[in-house]
């Protein structure tokens, strides 16, 4: 297991769980934090034992956002502004899209701002019916632009949008109908459906569950030809490997 005081990692068989544990202030995580979360999701999911990354919080709430440290002043020079927030928040989603096996998010309660974006930049969602999902940065006049940039690959535009400028809160099933998150579970079935749906990745080739990420992570913006020759491509590879050490 290693730890962070705002995450830890804990690795079972064929499963690294990633888990945001200061509940008590809503899993909120600053900048700095953001960088060594992206890094250990990736790094726990390029273990060659890792089939699947779970990452979940504990507590009341998933995560709601961005820590805000005191006494941390805001950088008044662009390029250092970009570096420090930013960096560190995109370098997360990065993390994400290139850790090589699935990465599964299981959110209970609140999931706001970086943390409904952190959901949408995950390859696969699970959410308890519960669950509340938001951006409200313009509440501070804030264009979100980055949250944005997590969720458009998986929303809707104009749902992206309308969540955005409302600021307005929406439930697992819109989130769901939006394609924010994969799967509702009923109250209190979250952990069941986590355990089924590990289960049926556990057991199957880690070199096939990467072959599905990689295409899914590029296929959607390639032309129609293109999308079908990588397709072939990466199922002949698949198939010709299967057995080599």
């Amino acid at each position: 297991m290693s730890e962070n005081d705002r995450f830890r990692v804990d690795h079972d068989g064929h499963v690294a769980r990633v888990t945001l544990c200061q509940g008590d202030e809503g899993n909120t995580v600053a900048p700095p934090d953001m960088r060594s979360l992206g890094a250990a999701i990736r790094e726990a999911g390029s273990d060659t034992a890792t089939k699947i990354v779970l990452l979940t919080g504990e507590g009341a709430d998933f995560c709601l956002g961005r820590r805000h440290v005191p006494g941390v002043a805001r950088p008044t020079k662009a390029r250092d502004f970009r570096q420090r927030i930013p960096g560190a928040i995109l370098g997360v989603y990065q993390d994400v899209r290139e850790t090589p096996v699935p990465v599964l998010a299981a959110v209970q309660g609140r999931a706001q701002g970086f943390g409904c974006a952190l959901v949408a930049q995950c390859d696969i969602a699970i959410a308890e019916a519960a669950a509340l999902f938001s951006l409200p940065e313009m509440d501070a006049n804030l264009p979100p632009t980055l949250a944005i940039s997590a969720c458009l690959p998986k929303m809707p535009a104009k749902a992206v949008l309308h969540m955005v400028l409302t600021r307005g809160t929406v439930d697992a099933t819109q989130a769901l109908n939006w394609g924010l998150v994969s799967e509702v579970t009923s109250a209190g079935g979250l952990g069941a459906a986590i355990d089924a749906y590990l289960a049926k990745l556990v057991d199957r080739d880690r070199d096939a569950l990467i072959a599905i990420k990689e295409y899914m992570g590029l296929a959607p913006g390639m032309a129609p030809e293109g999308a079908a020759r990588y397709a072939a491509n990466l199922i002949a590879t698949e198939m010709t490997s299967q057995g080599e050490d």
